[in-house]
């Protein structure tokens, strides 16, 4: 499986030279999310698209708003643009005959390696390194503009038995 130093490693021309194919959200019970939800209009309404390696990638170009010291972006956002695509790299691990629940942040973990500006856009990379039962273990990477590593997560989830009420 690949990792944080393979996947961030990797020449640019791996991504320029490859295209990703749409990844459209099918999962239920996400309509109003603040990252992945396009319907939320206080969200982020990131989309996600996936590489032949099954990476996960989103781009975002983050609004004033998100602010954390002078042009920085907040590290929550950080975290949140994050924890999305790692969430979407969780789902995609999910077998055809999974029910059709969300996977849950079950811990993150995160490396704050420099900052990340504002009105530059931000790439975001996930993917899966280990399924175990319902606990799918996934790593990311936060990539300014010119693909210099800002943030690493690693995380592990689950997915959900039953729909929320």
């Amino acid at each position: 499986m690949p990792t944080i130093r393979y996947v961030t490693k990797r020449s640019r021309d791996y991504y320029e030279e490859t295209s990703p194919s749409p990844y459209p959200l099918e999962r239920s019970g996400v309509d109003r999310c603040f990252g992945c939800s396009t319907s939320n209009e206080k969200g982020l309404g990131l989309t996600f698209s996936r590489y032949d390696d099954g990476t996960i990638e989103t781009h975002h170009l983050t609004e004033q708003h998100h602010c954390g010291f002078d042009t920085v972006i907040h590290g929550g956002i950080q975290a949140a643009i994050l924890d999305e695509v790692m969430g979407v790299a969780a789902q995609s691990a999910l077998t055809d005959e999974a029910l059709d629940l969300a996977c849950a942040t079950a811990e993150m973990h995160l490396n704050y390696l420099r900052p990340a500006f504002l009105a530059e856009e931000v790439i975001a990379r996930a993917w899966v390194t280990e399924v175990e039962g319902r606990d799918i273990f996934v790593e990311g990477v936060l990539l300014s503009s010119e693909m210099v590593e800002v943030t690493t997560a690693t995380s592990r989830w689950r997915q959900m038995r039953y729909e929320p009420t």
